[in-house]
């Protein structure tokens, strides 16, 4: 039989009356009259959805509403919704993961001239929306609606991504195979460079270079 100890006993009898000592609160966000869209109850209904992902949806509606509402389409990058959800960066492309698997948002990586990527091109699909839509702008800018600095920016899959990340791993694995047998046709000779020349230029979209 489990005997009671008697000092944690005192201690409670001391501390059971006292009310419960008051956690640490963050400071209270600053108003900048920022608001969230009019979205769609099935976000909030949708049962595969953590509620992290809701918040997450609300914070890309808000977002993009502001700024590009007619295209239901904006620039964003992971580190933004880090920021902006208090969450570390895993969680919040898990978050972007459930989204996309349940319908509500498409994201493309948007690749530049470098070899990194500058951010992902979020979409809002139709199930997050109301049936009556969203509000138009009433006032139009004069300002181009597309920047000539982003011009070079070209969009990818996820998937299509991650085979173009890959393939400088594809690279140095080719280098380290033993070179292929070469045979005698009487008119041309194929050679294990020219086969790795072939290879090697065909990029993640299937479309093969001509070879030099």
């Amino acid at each position: 039989m489990h005997t009671k100890d008697p000092i944690r006993q005192l201690r409670s009898l001391r501390c059971c009356h006292l009310p419960a000592e008051p956690n640490s609160r963050h400071p209270s966000p600053h108003p900048t009259g920022a608001y969230t869209p009019e979205l769609a109850v099935r976000v909030d209904d949708d049962r595969n959805l953590t509620d992290g992902a809701r918040r997450c949806a609300r914070k890309l509606a808000e977002y993009i509403y502001r700024r590009n509402r007619e295209a239901h389409t904006a620039e964003i990058t992971v580190t933004y919704l880090v920021r902006a959800l208090g969450r570390c960066r895993r969680t919040v492309q898990r978050y972007l993961r459930q989204l996309e698997r349940e319908g509500y948002i498409g994201v493309e990586v948007v690749h530049t001239g470098t070899r990194m990527c500058a951010g992902l091109m979020v979409e809002l699909l139709a199930p997050l929306f109301p049936r009556h839509g969203w509000p138009q702008k009433l006032i139009k800018s004069d300002a181009t609606s597309k920047s000539q600095n982003n011009r070079f920016r070209y969009r990818y899959s996820r998937k299509s991504w991650a085979l173009r990340c890959m393939d400088g791993v594809f690279r140095a694995l080719t280098k380290t195979l033993p070179p292929l047998p070469v045979w005698q046709d009487g008119v041309n000779v194929p050679s294990a460079l020219v086969f790795s020349e072939v290879l090697l230029g065909e990029d993640d979209r299937g479309t093969r270079r001509a070879s030099k």
